[in-house]
């Protein structure tokens, strides 16, 4: 891009495919998986591929259990990554009983997350909690384990990825975790250098977009029905996004 200097990279012999805030629409994450299967198959290149999942599976969408199990299933036979995102901090506080989390998080669609594990009907005299509660003893235990586990950032090379973002001023290694998974204005508005090109979800734009210090990635997947992936080789950037009506990949810069 002309305003860096020179292009970012990835970790040498890595190759990097970045998926945004899926929020339960499992639909497009297995059109996306598809393409990326399609793109290893295709690319002979000599590099590690991984997927790197940056958070906000869950939630908003339909079918937030066959993601979480998909996600899962990936990190443990492709050596895929997930970061944890705010909505699963957010179902794990609840799950440990904090009442204002688990209020907080059925009104970010939690209750469509619940509702995609049990189909369980509310009893007469069970209140809204109770209610909740109950369809959330219907999650398995390696979900709630897998969500535990997840790490808020990863490095690679010249980008940094993080649900959210990160604090300007704190060095990397430095970030508090809170921030990773849930910060907005300081980031979203700074300008300067923050140590790396931070790769984050979690704000939504209308298509990914790439700004001087950082790339967003969530174009809000559950609702515009388009699921985001920046696709990261060494020096090269690709853009891949899934909706109803198919995949497709675009350049953004190449190695050359």
């Amino acid at each position: 891009m002309e305003f860096w200097k020179r292009h970012p990279h990835t970790a040498a012999g890595e190759r990097l495919y970045a998926i945004g805030d899926i929020h339960g629409r499992a639909d497009l994450l297995e059109q996306m998986l598809a393409a990326i299967w399609d793109d290893m198959a295709r690319t002979e290149d000599g590099r590690t591929a991984r997927i790197l999942f940056l958070g906000d599976l869950i939630d908003r969408g339909p079918d937030s259990k066959t993601v979480m199990s998909l996600v899962l299933d990936l990190t443990r036979t492709q050596n895929a990554i997930c970061l944890l995102g705010n909505h699963e901090q957010l179902l794990m506080s609840a799950l440990m009983g904090d009442k204002p989390a688990l209020k907080g998080w059925l009104k970010l669609g939690g209750w469509e997350t619940l509702k995609s594990y049990s189909d369980a009907k509310k009893e007469k005299k069970e209140s809204s909690t109770e209610y909740a509660m109950r369809l959330a003893q219907a999650i398995p235990k390696a979900h709630i384990e897998f969500l535990e586990s997840l790490p808020t950032s990863y490095r690679s090379g010249t980008y940094f990825f993080a649900h959210a973002g990160v604090r300007p001023g704190i060095k990397l290694k430095k970030q508090d975790p809170h921030d990773l998974v849930w910060i907005r204005k300081p980031f979203l508005e700074t300008q300067q250098d923050l140590g790396a090109i931070v790769v984050h979800g979690h704000s939504i734009v209308d298509n990914v977009t790439f700004f001087n210090n950082r790339i967003a990635v969530d174009t809000q997947a559950w609702k515009s029905g388009k699921l985001s992936c920046v696709r990261l080789a060494g020096e090269g950037c690709s853009v891949i996004f899934a909706k109803k009506k198919g995949v497709k990949a675009i350049p953004i810069w190449s190695e050359d």
